[in-house]
């Protein structure tokens, strides 16, 4: 039996991995900024509410769950203003701080979750082993930032490190202003649907492989950096259309009614290859995982009615 230390636990990756973890291998504490579900999973033993920016709430929280692995999924995340916010630099230091003490608690293997912003997007399909880290925001940059700093730590003190770079997840939970939920929002209320011009290429993976992906870094103690992505281009419009196919709706998308930024990327896809070699490997299909995503908001709508 293994302890883990979840931070981020209510949050749209973390609801995922609870799901998945097995209270057979993990006695999970879990924490979040808001209070815990009516219900918890099975695995989670204790949950803590709790600000991590706030002074001494990291030895605290440390201290609590005295685990032996650390899943750090917690960040702010708001939509489009996580991209340049302040918050990043608050973040990539409560982190490192909470690193410090989870040292100090006994523990060894820690997993972060990273972005696919910390690469030169110039390239296009990006390779851990290959791809220059070059972040343009200042999200990219904190996370980057913290994952140097982290790595130089823990191999000064004897803890492992995974670095989950996240590509397109989606799914359940998932923001309603982000772009899959948006549009599926717009389509089941028969409300026009608004979008850039739609031929970008990006790599979206389903939120439950998204959290299988992080529960196999976990479980392997694996260190070193790796691509959380399904290494499938997929074009923005193909996604639209395939949205107004599942959920029925008949209009014509406004390709191009929001602008594109100048140094927007056309192809942004992450080789999985590395993870792969772990064991792990995506089950959700891309049509499959739109159309549970498009019936989880259709059956939410409708239970607010």
């Amino acid at each position: 039996m293994k302890r883990l230390l979840l931070t981020g636990a209510s949050g749209f990756i973390g609801r995922a991995v609870l799901e998945q973890l097995s209270p057979d291998e993990w006695e999970v504490f879990a924490c979040s900024s808001g209070p815990p579900p009516a219900t918890l999973p099975p695995c989670v033993v204790g949950w803590q509410s709790a600000d991590l920016l706030a002074p001494h709430s990291g030895q605290a929280l440390m201290a609590w769950a005295r685990a032996s692995h650390w899943l750090h999924l917690a960040w702010f995340t708001s939509h489009g203003a996580f991209w340049n916010a302040g918050q990043n630099v608050g973040w990539t230091a409560a982190s490192l701080q909470l690193l410090e003490h989870f040292h100090a608690a006994g523990g060894r293997h820690v997993v972060m979750a990273g972005t696919c912003a910390e690469y030169d997007w110039q390239h296009g399909f990006c390779s851990e082993e290959l791809t220059p880290l070059l972040p343009r925001s200042l999200y990219g940059t904190a996370k980057d930032s913290l994952r140097r700093l982290a790595a130089a730590y823990c191999a000064g003190h004897g803890l492992s490190l995974a670095w989950g770079r996240v590509f397109s997840p989606f799914g359940p939970h998932e923001g309603s202003r982000r772009f899959i939920p948006s549009v599926i929002g717009d389509m089941l209320a028969n409300r026009p649907v608004r979008c850039s011009h739609g031929r970008q290429y990006r790599d979206f993976l389903h939120v439950s492989d998204v959290a299988a992906a992080f529960r196999c870094l976990l479980a392997a103690d694996a260190t070193g950096s790796f691509n959380i992505s399904s290494a499938t281009p997929c074009q923005l419009r193909d996604i639209v259309f395939r949205l107004a196919e599942i959920t029925g709706w008949r209009g014509e998308p406004e390709f191009g009614a929001i602008p594109v930024a100048a140094d927007e990327p056309p192809l942004l896809i992450g080789d999985n290859r590395k993870l792969r070699a772990l064991g792990w490997q995506p089950e959700i299909e891309l049509p499959a995982g739109l159309a549970s995503t498009v019936a989880w908001w259709r059956e939410r709508n409708e239970s607010t009615i």
